[in-house]
């Protein structure tokens, strides 16, 4: 029996009577001409790389969008869905987002599984709100005050997933490590042999649901500012913080508050002169690398941090949800033998500085101000990185 694994609820604007569904991982194709399989474009065949045009039924301002990763094909959601098209969609990165046309991403992304996999996604339409039209008070002309006359302001969507192949082989096969060639090389597994399997959830954190009940929700902890100390005779020259810094300081706890608990490293640089809207969108930001972090840890295996550079993940790079060879300095040899535990090797030594490199498999779970989260590969998450590595020496 399929079994829902998770979803997200976000909202798009709809520009030239259109949204589209794009790839975390950045790597897409447009389709040149575009097909329509009922409101889904995408290529010829109905089969999408990394992009998905949805064409809006209702020609509204806005969509809002349910995301739902299932483990196998669902059964119908029933009223008030109608089913507006399928294909099979091929994710580089097995995270999702939306976006406008000629508008920036939304923050807000699906964990669908493994990255290199080739899903099913189906749409339904849903219902439609609108509103009367009227000229509001700072317009030229009369209010409208005839409510028969109405515009569609909202339409609903539910977009649906559920895995039906590793499509990693052609990709990490390819003789490049140019990530744009790796993606194109995922049609190769098409068309899909009939009575082939999907792969096993067992096999795959991604395709596993967090455990019930969800973990408590952290403790909320504010952060102390110094006071705006001002000199006087019998301490000259003492420090003063200006009030614009302290204010900066304030505004920073009011936004982003206990995730900065989380953070992987430092602010980024010239945060404090960032706007309100930027500052909140980097919330937004640190919100879902953490939630899609927990999922891709649903067995909460334990984890360490290490710098981004001393990991390399092929063809992608250190993204959530791949997995590569992780160098770290230990103070020994049997440290962190609880993260680096597949394909473990210790490469040198440091007598001098009494320190030991190791080297082992890991699966990236966060990547954020130039630092990683990662806890132990899984075995079908090492053999891509053991196959790649053996293909290229």
């Amino acid at each position: 029996m399929a079994e829902l694994i998770r979803s997200v609820e976000d909202e798009v604007p709809i520009s030239y009577g259109r949204f589209d569904l794009i790839d975390a991982s950045g790597l897409d194709a447009e389709a040149q001409p575009e097909e329509a399989a009922g409101a889904l474009l995408a290529e010829p065949g109905q089969v999408a790389l990394g992009r998905v045009g949805v064409r809006s039924h209702a020609w509204a301002w806005n969509a809002r969008v349910r995301m739902e990763a299932w483990d196998a094909e669902p059964p119908p959601p029933g009223e008030p869905w109608t089913e507006a098209g399928q294909i099979l969609y091929l994710s580089p990165g097995g995270i999702v987002g939306l976006c406008g046309l000629m508008r920036a991403p939304s923050e807000q992304q699906l964990l669908l599984g493994p990255p290199f996999f080739a899903y099913c996604l189906r749409a339904y339409a849903g219902p439609v709100r609108t509103e009367p039209v009227g000229i509001g008070p700072d317009d030229i002309g009369p209010v409208n005050s005839d409510e028969s006359v109405t515009e569609t302001v909202e339409e609903a969507w539910l977009l649906r997933f559920w895995p039906l192949a590793d499509a990693a082989g052609p990709a990490l096969r390819a003789e490049s490590e140019a990530s744009g060639l790796a993606a194109a090389r995922m049609r190769e597994i098409l068309p899909l042999e009939p009575g082939s399997t999907a792969p096993r959830p067992e096999e795959w954190p991604a395709l596993r649901p967090l455990p019930r009940p969800a973990p408590a929700p952290p403790m909320v902890i504010r952060w102390s500012y110094p006071a705006e100390d001002v000199p006087d005779g019998d301490a000259e020259g003492r420090f003063v913080v200006p009030q614009e810094t302290l204010d900066s300081w304030r505004r920073l706890d009011e936004t982003l508050g206990d995730l900065r608990i989380d953070m992987l490293g430092n602010l980024p640089a010239g945060v404090g002169s960032w706007s309100q809207e930027e500052l909140e969108r980097y919330a937004e930001q640190l919100r879902v690398s953490l939630r899609i972090g927990a999922e891709l840890n649903p067995h909460r295996a334990p984890t360490l941090r290490i710098e981004e550079a001393d990991v390399r993940a092929v063809p992608i790079g250190p993204a959530p949800g791949f997995s590569g060879r992780a160098w770290v300095w230990a103070p020994d040899e049997n440290a962190y033998g609880d993260v680096l535990s597949i394909d473990r090797e210790v490469v040198a030594r440091d007598r001098i500085a009494g320190r030991t490199l190791l080297t082992g498999i890991v699966t990236i779970l966060r990547n954020e101000n130039g630092f990683v989260e990662v806890r132990a590969a899984t075995g079908a998450e090492a053999a891509r990185v053991l196959g790649v590595e053996r293909l290229r020496g």
